[in-house]
């Protein structure tokens, strides 16, 4: 009697469910039995792919036993070091240095390097390029003590410019370069020094005329366009704008370099009128430090034909007579 009250005190009240409660029951249903399935996909790709893995195992079960008794037959070899046969991990580059990567190494170098002239001649820089190392022009560049410097070399090199596209062969090549240029030098007599640093001179002003003649149209574009009544855009090409020049002269009073240049004959009066232009917007942007501009005198005009690495973009009118 006992047993039976106390069941019937702790039987369960049937508990009253509504609609609402319902339809949340039966959607918490169908996300669990949409979970199963995408369960039970994923389990039947794995088989599949298992099965796959056991196919190739056993089409190669017998290579493999047979690799493995031939393997169990070769004699032992002596011990090899596990370090000495694991090659070292190599990066290839197939990036070509661009012409600034090797501009500043080739200006690493030259700081690395003795230098025969010193722009200041104290004490102090004197012992400090003699401590530099200094290239034997009369010895190869494979042989000491030349061998040892550029061992030396690359490893600094290697140090400041590993992270770029440059490699070490790319180092190499561009020390060596280092080693015939100053061997190539000692060897000159004083005349062909000067006829070097003439043209190097040349071409730094070319560089430097392309640069601001380029910047000075940018920034003044809308104005030069309307005094030449026309777009000029295309027309400031290196070929283009290159003249011929002497070397530094002194000007009739010897107070001041001038460079006389020689006008090429294909280019237009409009195209020398609109380079004369750009070169006063040029002028005016450098400031103050224009009056450290050498001048510059036309002398005469030369004949010479239209150069061959002008863009085919070129306006017609920057030509004389249209050629």
């Amino acid at each position: 009697m006992t047993n039976t009250r106390r069941e019937r005190a702790i039987a369960l009240r049937p508990v009253e469910i509504t609609n609402q409660q319902l339809m949340e029951i039966l959607s918490t249903v169908r996300a669990d039995m949409s979970t199963v399935k995408g369960q039970i996909g994923n389990v039947e790709q794995t088989l599949t792919n298992m099965n796959g893995r056991i196919g190739v195992l056993a089409t190669t079960s017998t290579n493999t036993i047979s690799a493995i008794d031939s393997l169990a037959r070769t004699p032992l070899a002596a011990p090899v070091r596990a370090e000495l046969t694991v090659a070292a991990p190599v990066v290839i580059s197939n990036h070509e240095p661009t012409r600034e990567e090797s501009n500043a190494v080739y200006a690493h170098i030259h700081n690395l390097m003795w230098k025969p002239k010193l722009s200041l001649r104290t004490p102090e820089n004197i012992l400090a390029n003699n401590l530099k190392p200094r290239w034997d022009t009369n010895v190869a560049f494979n042989k000491s003590p030349n061998r040892e410097i550029a061992e030396r070399l690359l490893s600094n090199l290697e140090r400041r410019f590993g992270s770029s596209s440059m490699r070490r062969s790319d180092l190499r090549k561009r020390l060596h370069t280092n080693f015939t240029s100053r061997t190539r030098r000692e060897r000159m007599s004083d005349d062909e020094i000067a006829e070097t640093n003439a043209l190097t001179r040349r071409a730094a002003r070319a560089d430097d005329n392309e640069c601001r003649r380029v910047l000075a149209y940018k920034d003044n574009k809308e104005a030069i366009d309307l005094v030449m009544l026309r777009d000029c855009a295309n027309t400031l090409q290196k070929a283009v704008m290159s003249d011929g020049e002497s070397a530094d002269e002194m000007d009739e009073d010897g107070i001041k370099y001038v460079i006389h240049i020689v006008q090429p004959g294909w280019r237009s009066d409009e195209c020398n009128r609109f380079i004369a232009l750009v070169d006063t917007y040029a002028v005016q942007a450098m400031g103050s430090s224009a009056n450290q501009r050498i001048r510059r005198i036309t002398t005469s005009v030369s004949n010479s034909a239209v150069p061959d690495n002008i863009s085919p973009n070129f306006p017609r009118w920057a030509l004389r007579d249209g050629l």
